[in-house]
C-alpha cells in the first residue's frame, strides 16, 4: 500500500512539473499569432502581364500554323531553338509557395506536439485517478480517517485538472481541424 502511495505521490509531482513549465493557452494563442503575422507575405506577388514581358501583341511565328499550333510547336523546341523560355516570376511563386507550406508543416508539428503533451498529461491524471480510487475502495483502515480524507481531497484536485486537460484537447483539436491539420 505504501509503494502505491509513494507511486501515486511521484507520478503526481511529476505531473505537476511538466504542468508548471507548460504554456498557457492564452500565451499558446498569442505565440500563434505572432508565428501567423510573420509567415504572412508583406505584399502581394507581382502579378506579370503581356507589357512586362516584352509588350506588344502576340502573334504566331508561323503565320500558316494557328496559334495553339504554334505554341505546341513552340514549346516541343528547346528554349534555345525558339522555344518559350521559363516566365519570369514563376520560380518566385514556387518559393512563396514552399515557403507556406513549409511554415503550415511546422505550426501542424507544433500542434501535434502540444496535443500529445496534453494527451500524456490526461493519461498521468487517469491513472493517479484509478490508483487512488482503488486506494478508496480499501475500507479496512475505516471510512473517516485522515489519511482517506487526504486522498479524496487529492483525488477531486485531479479530476479537476483532468477536466482542465480534456477542455484543453478539445481545443487543440478544433484548432486542428480549422487549419486543416491531419
Amino acid at each position: 500500500m505504501r509503494l502505491v502511495h509513494a507511486a501515486a505521490l511521484s507520478v503526481a509531482a511529476l505531473l505537476l512539473a511538466s504542468a508548471a513549465s507548460a504554456q498557457g493557452l492564452g500565451d499558446a494563442a498569442a505565440k500563434e499569432k505572432e508565428k501567423r503575422k510573420a509567415t504572412t507575405p508583406a505584399k502581394p506577388a507581382k502579378v506579370y502581364t503581356e507589357g512586362d514581358l516584352g509588350g506588344g501583341s502576340i502573334a504566331p511565328a508561323n503565320p500558316e500554323l494557328p496559334a495553339s499550333a504554334d505554341a505546341a510547336a513552340g514549346a516541343a523546341k528547346p528554349a534555345g531553338e525558339g522555344g518559350a523560355a521559363a516566365a519570369p516570376g514563376a520560380g518566385a511563386a514556387t518559393d512563396a509557395e514552399k515557403a507556406a507550406e513549409e511554415a503550415k508543416a511546422k505550426a501542424e508539428a507544433d500542434w501535434r506536439k502540444r496535443l500529445d503533451q496534453a494527451r500524456k498529461e490526461e493519461a498521468v491524471y487517469k491513472d493517479v485517478i484509478d490508483k487512488l480510487q482503488l486506494e478508496l475502495n480499501d475500507t479496512t483502515g475505516g471510512f473517516y480517517n485522515p489519511a482517506r480524507a487526504a486522498k479524496i481531497a487529492f483525488q477531486d484536485e485531479n479530476k479537476q485538472k483532468l477536466a482542465q486537460v480534456q477542455g484543453r484537447i478539445a481545443t487543440l483539436e478544433e484548432e486542428g481541424r480549422r487549419n486543416s491539420y491531419h
